[in-house]
């Protein structure tokens, strides 16, 4: 049973599954390398504890929390962790180094977690002595609100610790899912197509910034996808979409446009200007960024492409769907639950494409493949599906 856990890294999202944990009565050890860096963890903790409060929960409840995680600056100090789990960031050098200086440090029955979101859990267990008891687990951002946590094994990985990490999740109140190793997982696979058909529709003018994201809003999403670029910032999705487009191959290849933006250094409301221009103080929308109209004339605009509609923007993710299930990546029945508790969509993709119909989904796919090319290639088993006159998956 895991009743202390170390989390590595006290910036946001460390911050976040620090709360997460000791909200849970687990005992906290909360590590960064210098003090500086751990003040403002602690920082992050306060008023992420005092937004709480205002929103219902007790002042007991915030206290106890807080008093369950102890700032630290040495590995030396981690000794007891049932559990580490490196919240460090998405560089391999530094996560080298932190997960050997884990497996050094803590007890050898220490389940060692990365909550990467796209390395190789086989990779990153291969930096310590003990592969068989490193997993990946997923966390969303705020981690201690965010209902999904996706939990990956690496090839020689246990299935005891796969089953520890999934108790803990669900212990935690989360939706633990398995999924088997692939670039970017499961969520972030799935949104990746999204979120780069969202660019592709206002690089080929075929709709307006806003009629993108009302779209999306009106039809499955809480937020709009050119919204969540500049909320997550365009140089992470770019970065994130160049790491896709090497593992999976050209129907992830960034958009043209997307690379400009970020060349120019319009990287949402960090900067204030993205696809939206921001409030530098209140980060309020202000309204779409004027600099995107001289952005946008350097593209032609489609001739041959079929009337904007919603569905454009879900289709690629609904194709990612099948490859996801031919690939067995996770159960089949675990799909549309991950991709709600991880994205809060209205309706998983799957349930989606069943209400328009498989067949359907497949004809418009197939059309947009004609007309754009490998991005919109059909999944070998939405045709098998639609041969074999199937429209759900079970």
């Amino acid at each position: 049973m895991v009743k202390k856990v170390a989390v590595v890294g006290a910036g946001t999202m460390g911050s976040s599954i620090a709360i997460c944990v000791a909200k849970n009565k687990v005992s906290v050890f909360l590590k960064e390398i210098n003090q500086e860096a751990l003040q403002r963890g602690m920082e992050n903790i306060e008023r992420t504890l005092t937004n709480l409060a205002k929103r219902g929960a007790s002042i007991e409840e915030c206290n106890a929390i807080k008093k369950r995680i102890l700032p630290v600056m040495s590995f030396d100090e981690l000794l007891d962790a049932d559990m580490a789990i490196e919240v460090v960031p998405e560089d391999l050098t530094i996560k080298k180094s932190v997960l050997a200086a884990l497996d050094s440090s803590c007890k050898a029955d220490c389940i060692i977690v990365s909550n990467t979101s796209s390395f190789s859990i086989t990779q990153l267990g291969s930096f310590t002595q003990r592969a068989d008891r490193v997993v990946g687990m997923h966390f969303f951002n705020p981690a201690h609100v965010m209902e999904l946590v996706e939990v990956i094994p690496g090839l020689l990985t246990s299935n005891e610790t796969v089953s520890a990490a999934i108790a803990f999740g669900e212990n935690l109140g989360k939706l633990a899912v398995r999924v088997e190793e692939c670039a970017s997982f499961l969520v972030n696979r799935l949104l990746g197509r999204y979120a780069n058909e969202a660019v592709f529709c206002l690089q080929e003018g075929i709709a307006t910034v806003e009629e993108i994201d009302d779209a999306a809003c009106q039809l499955l999403m809480p937020i709009g996808p050119l919204a969540l670029r500049d909320m997550n910032g365009l140089d992470v999705g770019l970065s994130v979409a160049k790491f896709n487009y090497q593992e999976y191959g050209e129907r992830f290849r960034p958009p043209d446009l997307l690379i400009n933006l970020v060349a120019k250094k319009q990287l949402g409301r960090k900067v204030q200007s993205g696809f939206y221009i921001y409030d530098a103080e209140t980060r309020k929308k202000l309204g779409v960024n004027p600099a995107l109209a001289l952005e946008l004339a350097a593209f032609d605009r489609a001739s041959n492409q079929p009337p904007f509609d919603a569905r454009r923007l879900f289709l690629p993710m609904i194709n990612e769907a099948f490859l996801v299930l031919q690939e067995k990546i996770c159960a089949p029945n675990m799909i549309d639950p991950a991709l709600k508790a991880g994205l809060n969509m209205r309706k998983g993709p799957l349930q989606y494409a069943s209400e328009v119909g498989f067949d359907v989904c497949l004809q418009e796919i197939e059309e947009l493949f004609r007309l754009a090319g490998e991005r919109f290639r059909p999944a070998p088993l939405l045709k098998r599906y639609v041969w074999a006159g199937k429209n759900s998956v079970s």
